[in-house]
């Protein structure tokens, strides 16, 4: 495959043909917040984390391919106003219990509080007190805490990947969206990659039982 080279905060890169700006980034170790993104899955945009600038525009990084002699910008004011507020509200929706979470040291919610330098005080001002839901533990193979999940939709790609068809989807709509289960047992016992590609530790082995 043909290789092409464009510039990415004044650091001119040389990639393949095909590859996104964020993969590209990553690959030389810049920084791109996001969350949704999984590199043996389709892009979707879904977290819209991964915005930078090209040409003045705003743009997901996830899902623009590179082209010859483009200009990326990963860290002005405009890219900064896009990302940080939605970063902050991901945040104060989401339980931080990090101690005893399975996922505490490898979570990339935490990764991007540092990465960004969030203010945890600014954090809880915006929390909307919630009553927290329950653990769901209908699931066969895994449970669910609701009050973690992100809705990056990983998991449920996951599984339609590997199977063909998901028994993963989301139910609801707006703020009452949860990942729920349906379909064969004994297949998702002999996976559960879903458990290990989350990217915030809201998928729980059964052994685990609660991160609380």
């Amino acid at each position: 495959m043909s290789k092409i080279t464009f510039t990415i905060n004044e650091q001119v890169l040389e990639v393949e043909d095909g590859t996104s700006v964020l993969e590209a980034a990553l690959q030389n170790d810049i920084y791109i917040p996001h969350l949704c993104y999984h590199p043996e899955l389709e892009s979707r945009g879904a977290c819209r984390l991964c915005v930078v600038e090209i040409d003045g525009r705003l743009v997901t990084a996830c899902r623009t391919p590179v082209e010859s002699g483009m200009v990326v910008r990963t860290n002005t004011p405009e890219v900064d106003q896009a990302v940080r507020p939605v970063v902050e509200l991901l945040i104060a929706n989401h339980h931080i219990t990090c101690r005893g979470c399975p996922s505490s040291g490898n979570c990339q919610l935490q990764n991007l509080m540092a990465k960004l330098r969030i203010d945890r005080r600014r954090v809880r001002r915006l929390r909307v007190p919630e009553e927290e839901l329950p653990l769901d533990t209908s699931p066969p193979c895994f449970d669910y805490d609701p009050n973690k999940c992100v809705l990056c939709g990983i998991c449920i790609q996951t599984c339609e990947k590997i199977h063909g068809t998901s028994s993963l989807y989301f139910l609801n709509r707006g703020t009452d969206t949860r990942v729920a289960f349906y379909g064969d047992e004994a297949r998702c016992a002999s996976c559960l990659k879903c458990i290990e590609r989350c990217p915030v530790g809201v998928l729980l082995p059964k052994q685990t039982g609660s991160t609380d």
